[in-house]
């Protein structure tokens, strides 16, 4: 039996690596190309891997038919993720993503989203998928198509199981219905961007009473990157805020932020799945988020052993959960 069950995009990322982000119509040198696995369903149950152990987490996708998706599962079965819920379709690409990172570790990214687009309801209908599903003690939604998504979220109310939620690029087209289903989820992952165009505020009005008023009783994880992370409660009116893991007190430096959100997301949800509160999950989840930064791949995300010790060191610079009630 899984512990967790991720549904989202698997993707080829292509990366690479510039001294600054182009303008529109100039063209950088690229110092040196990554090509790595990706996509963020994969990263998210990798991440989730590297904590749970092997056979633990199962992954929902959908690849081509292709080089790029023989590479993928191999990939995925390498660190112990579960890969019989994914689909390979036929007269599609696998997912591809295309990144430029400068030396800040800032990036943009385009996707093209090939097969992870055509994962459809059929899929989730296979006999091991409804197992995983049946059994697992947690969910966890990055970008499928929203009619899985509102899928899965129905079984998750079915069988009382806990759904966190990272829409990402769902938002944008679809902000009114993904508005509605978000309010099912445990746990809703955004960053300030996904959080203004989701909740039509401004970035820095993003409060529990705010929350509470649109009907928000869940809990709304903020990633602030470099001002580490915030969590809301709209049903008590509590805020609680981890800083940034301090990297440069640990001798680390920011090389590339690429997957960074997907590791904090995975990272949350295996310490939910292992029975720790939600404030810990964060810590961790924060933690996590920060080693990956200091790393040029996407997966870059530590174990369950050199994590915790690196958010325990961590506590002596300053490293800890600060918890307010605002009403």
């Amino acid at each position: 039996m899984v512990s967790l069950v991720v549904c989202g995009a698997i993707n080829w990322d292509v990366s690479c690596f510039v001294d600054r982000l182009p303008v529109p119509g100039e063209e950088v040198v690229a110092e040196y190309i990554s090509r790595v696995s990706g996509g963020t369903g994969g990263n998210v149950a990798v991440a989730a891997a590297r904590v749970l152990g092997s056979t633990q987490v199962a992954l929902i996708g959908a690849l081509g038919r292709d080089d790029i998706a023989r590479q993928q599962v191999a990939a995925l079965e390498d660190e112990g993720v579960v890969t019989t819920g994914i689909s390979q379709i036929a007269a599609e690409e696998s997912g591809q993503a295309y990144i430029l990172v400068d030396r800040t570790g800032e990036n943009v990214i385009a996707s093209h989203l090939g097969a992870n687009a055509r994962l459809g309801l059929k899929h989730l209908k296979k006999v091991e998928v409804r197992r995983q599903l049946r059994e697992c003690e947690g969910i966890v939604l990055t970008d499928p198509p929203l009619d899985v998504a509102e899928a899965l979220i129905n079984v998750a109310k079915r069988y009382d199981i806990p759904l966190l939620w990272d829409p990402g690029i769902l938002i944008g087209p679809n902000r009114e219905a993904l508005l509605s289903l978000a309010r099912e989820a445990e746990v809703i992952f955004l960053n300030e961007t996904e959080a203004s165009a989701l909740l039509e505020t401004e970035k820095s009005d993003v409060s529990p009473l705010r929350l509470q008023k649109l009907g928000f009783h869940n809990h709304i994880v903020l990633k602030l990157g470099a001002q580490g992370a915030v969590m809301l409660e709209p049903a008590n009116g509590t805020l609680i805020e981890i800083p940034a893991l301090p990297l440069k007190e640990l001798a680390l430096n920011v090389v590339s932020t690429v997957g960074c959100g997907d590791v904090f997301a995975g990272v949350f949800a295996s310490y939910c799945v292992s029975g720790s509160s939600l404030e810990q999950s964060l810590i961790m989840a924060s933690a996590a988020g920060g080693m990956n930064a200091s790393r040029p791949e996407t997966r870059g995300s530590p174990d369950r052993t050199h994590l915790e010790e690196v958010a325990n060191r961590s506590k002596q610079f300053g490293f800890v959960v600060r918890k307010r009630k605002l009403f």
